[in-house]
């Protein structure tokens, strides 16, 4: 589970926001999409939480998906969202477009074969033990598990390259800020979301 606590300056802390969220990174080989996305739909639907399974090379470390889970969560709390499935909501804000089919390219469904798969299980009302959920998540969908940390940017290669095109970010943004800040430009087209609502 991961705390998160909010405090405005000048002001006393605001309520503490708790967030229960587990994230898992791994190797997954699909052979049938149709049965694969039916297996996480079943699994969240026993344990009434929320799993969005997306696709690792274009995700820019944790905070980009613990990012788009609070956007997602909050925006759905304020009736801002612009989806009524708390999952797609989080794969809009993971993607930072507001389009369905856009975002639906980061999704791990695009096609068959083996994936690297950034998976997260959300319980909005923050009463499941999740690493229970993540176990029978891995377990039905065959998912070889790698370290989270693993999600964190390399500024090389396919992957680099992936988020880049993915983002619409330019060399000319990326000269401005420097290569080390690529993750810091996708977690502001992640911010960007509400203000394109």
């Amino acid at each position: 589970m991961i705390e998160l606590n909010s405090q405005k300056q000048g002001q006393s802390q605001e309520k503490e926001q708790e967030l229960n969220c587990k994230i898992i990174v791994g190797k997954v080989s699909i052979s049938n999409v149709d049965r694969f996305l039916s297996s996480l739909k079943n699994i969240a639907h026993k344990y009434d939480v929320t799993i969005q399974a997306m696709d690792a090379e274009l995700i820019a470390g944790g905070e980009h998906i613990i990012s788009a889970v609070k956007k997602a969560i909050r925006a759905t709390e304020r009736k801002r969202n612009i989806t009524s499935d708390l999952g797609l909501e989080i794969l809009l804000y993971a993607a930072g477009r507001r389009q369905l089919e856009r975002a639906f390219a980061m999704g791990v469904s695009v096609s068959e074969g083996e994936k690297r798969a950034a998976i997260v299980i959300v319980d909005a009302r923050e009463e499941k033990d999740l690493e229970m959920v993540a176990e029978e998540v891995k377990r039905k969908i065959g998912l070889q598990e790698e370290p989270i940390s693993e999600l964190a940017l390399e500024y090389k290669g396919d992957k680099k390259e992936g988020i880049k095109k993915f983002f619409d970010i330019t060399e000319a943004e990326l000269k401005a800020v420097g290569e080390p800040k690529l993750k810091m430009l996708v977690l502001e087209r992640v911010a960007m979301l509400d203000v394109l609502k």
